[in-house]
């Protein structure tokens, strides 16, 4: 009984571990583009897509935004393949969908979840606050005028004062949702904006029967807050 319990001891240790989310501390495909990365003054990492397969063997996806520079500061986008990710990881950025998880900003990484292009505002080099009916929004010239495409802010634009919440109370500490609006947050899964942008995503969820454990989860404020910790 003592030797079946000596070779068995190890392998029922192994299963506990896996099936506690030991493979979670493998690298998290942000953090591989943290290090693959290293040399960029500037790059940002957008979570585009996440997806549940299967119902008792679960395997979790991830497709990103990658937002790189060219040499005069141009912003350049592409979409990744989907990506494999931990359990914890899926579940951690639930509520993420559309927000920027990362971004590196002249030299500066920034690991706490933001709206998509916030690294760009309030810089003269690619547009200004402009003043409408009392109300300050953010404007991007006319050779940047592509940036409200890629980071869908023509039907969400960005106004001065929730900038400036977010520079003094949440950059570097916290993830950022913007305001409240009908109960949700401006950005993030649940928003009206990310309802209507990406009406895929969440037929998909409705009809996938992996994602029913994650009925029932309350909130996503707070989350995304860092990788690689």
């Amino acid at each position: 009984m003592n030797k079946l319990l000596k070779i068995l001891g190890p392998i029922l240790m192994l299963l506990f571990i896996v099936s506690c989310g030991g493979r979670d501390f493998v690298k998290s495909p942000v953090d591989e583009y943290i290090t693959q990365f290293v040399d960029e003054q500037n790059f940002a990492i957008i979570l585009e897509d996440m997806d549940v397969e299967g119902t008792f063997f679960k395997t979790y996806k991830h497709r990103y935004q990658v937002i790189l520079e060219d040499s005069d500061g141009k912003p350049l986008d592409t979409k990744s393949e989907w990506k494999e990710v931990g359990e914890k990881f899926f579940w951690h950025n639930e509520g993420n969908l559309g927000m920027t998880l990362c971004y590196r900003k002249d030299g500066k990484l920034e690991k706490n979840v933001s709206p998509p292009g916030y690294q760009y505002v309030g810089n003269s080099k690619y547009g200004e606050f402009r003043t409408n009916n009392g109300t300050s929004f953010w404007a991007f010239y006319g050779q940047y005028m592509f940036m409200s495409h890629m980071f869908g802010m023509m039907n969400r634009p960005i106004y001065r004062n929730d900038y400036n919440t977010y520079r003094s109370g949440y950059y570097g500490s916290k993830g950022y949702y913007g305001p409240k609006t009908g109960g949700n947050h401006k950005y993030g899964t649940n928003s009206a904006g990310t309802r209507k942008s990406r009406p895929g995503f969440f037929n998909r969820r409705a009809n996938r029967t992996g994602w029913g454990s994650s009925r029932g989860r309350s909130g996503f404020g707070g989350r995304g807050s860092g990788f690689g910790k």
